[in-house]
């Protein structure tokens, strides 16, 4: 807008000004004559600013409005986001496996335990509870011996399981020391970093002879021919540990080996028998 201001305007307000009548102005004759017309100059001029003022206000308010008022944003048609799929928790997920003399347990990192594995139970259903808590396999093959029946092994890094599969020829042995599988530990952790233990906490890797400290003479074994030792770990609890009508004196049960002449225990297995002369 086009109003009049004084050059000595206080307010500062922008736009070209116009020099202020003094005393020495030519139109100005006397004093009265500057005193008379003093008032409705500065009459004038008080309602020009208060106009410039109000407009200039007003303005800003408009634009300060405008640009602070939020401005609708396009968007395309609303989409549904699928939600997550549910996911075990790790409260719920397999930490360790735990060998017994009568079952193996698959537990939790609380300590629940997700399945216990009898060996007298059906060995085809074991091994689907495993991949089911461990996954798949990482090797699968079949195990024959002389002096046991043949044998599907299924392989978890550092645990497998074998599920006897004996012929017409074989003669079991009676009732509970006739497990339809059998586990075995190589290593101290199976897949996806589940631990294997058995249940009073030994491991593969330990030393052996530290191992069968203080344990009873008919509970360890040192074989002088092919060098593998053994000791009994866990005998079972319901039925006897000693296998009866067998010729010997052989405990039943969770039974740690060395390698040859290794000194460490290197297999853990269940059920099996320590084959102990004493």
């Amino acid at each position: 807008m086009n109003a009049r201001r004084l050059c000595s305007d206080p307010l500062n307000r922008p736009g070209p000004c116009e020099e202020e009548v003094g005393f020495d102005h030519p139109q100005l004759h006397n004093l009265k004559d500057f005193v008379m017309r003093r008032p409705l100059a500065l009459t004038v001029i008080a309602a020009a600013a208060l106009l410039t003022l109000t407009a200039c206000g007003t303005g800003q308010g408009e634009g300060d409005d405008a640009a602070s008022s939020p401005k609708p944003v396009a968007t395309g048609a609303a989409t549904h986001t699928p939600e997550p799929t549910p996911s075990a928790t790790p409260a719920a997920l397999p930490a360790t496996i735990i060998i017994g003399a009568e079952a193996t347990d698959i537990v939790t990192i609380d300590g629940t335990v997700l399945s216990s594995l009898s060996y007298q139970s059906d060995g085809d259903a074991a091994v689907a509870v495993l991949r089911g808590l461990l996954g798949e396999p990482t090797s699968e093959s079949v195990e024959e011996s002389t002096h046991y029946p043949k044998a599907d092994l299924t392989e978890w890094n550092g645990f497998t399981i074998g599920v006897n599969r004996p012929d017409a020829d074989f003669n079991p042995r009676p009732g509970p020391y006739n497990p339809a599988f059998m586990v075995r530990a190589s290593g101290t952790m199976a897949t996806n970093g589940v631990a294997i233990k058995d249940v009073n906490g030994n491991q593969t890797g330990q030393d052996f002879d530290s191992t069968v400290d203080g344990k009873p003479a008919d509970q360890v074994h040192y074989d002088e021919t092919f060098g593998i030792d053994s000791v009994t770990l866990d005998m079972p609890s319901s039925f006897s540990g000693v296998i009866p009508d067998y010729g010997l004196s052989m405990t039943y049960g969770v039974i740690g080996f060395t390698g040859r002449d290794t000194g460490i225990i290197e297999n853990i297995i269940a059920p099996s028998d320590l084959f102990s002369l004493t």
